[in-house]
């Protein structure tokens, strides 16, 4: 959606009609040609829901109602073959990984700035300081808050 100017593509076998493909481009477009800017109407006046009794909609039988047995029920979802459940760590992650449980293999190479406190404009020469430093920035935010106290 982001890059919809360059990866939007309605595929043939999708069958969509002019009406839906407008309606469509037409929602992901700069806000200032989106429909629905100018309010809810403007959405429901569009080609693609011409005889749709807004005002009976509550009322109207539902085209398609699943059959769902019970909170867990899937069936009426694409079937998708399952991805392998562990894969092998490759060599170049170290040792390491195997010690990790499977949760935290995850967050492998995150990390975090408070660029509150790396911010220069807050402390100036800070970043820098933690830079060179090869300092945490936690111990530096406790090391500001005691000096500045």
């Amino acid at each position: 959606i982001v890059n919809w100017r360059t990866t939007l593509k309605f595929p043939e076998e999708a069958k969509l009609s002019p009406e839906a493909k407008d309606l469509i481009c037409r929602l992901l477009c700069n806000v200032e040609q989106r429909l629905g800017t100018k309010g809810a109407d403007e959405i429901k006046a569009h080609a693609w829901f011409e005889g749709t009794e807004w005002d009976k909609l509550y009322q109207m039988k539902a085209a398609f109602m699943p059959e769902v047995n019970d909170e867990l029920d899937t069936q009426n979802f694409e079937k998708f073959e399952e991805a392998d459940k562990q894969t092998e760590p490759s060599s170049k992650a170290g040792p390491w990984r195997k010690m990790l449980p499977s949760k935290d293999i995850n967050f492998v190479g995150y990390t975090y700035k408070n660029y509150e406190i790396v911010d220069e404009n807050v402390i100036p020469g800070i970043g820098k300081f933690i830079f060179l430093s090869n300092i945490n920035v936690s111990v530096c935010h406790s090391l500001f808050v005691r000096v500045c106290l």
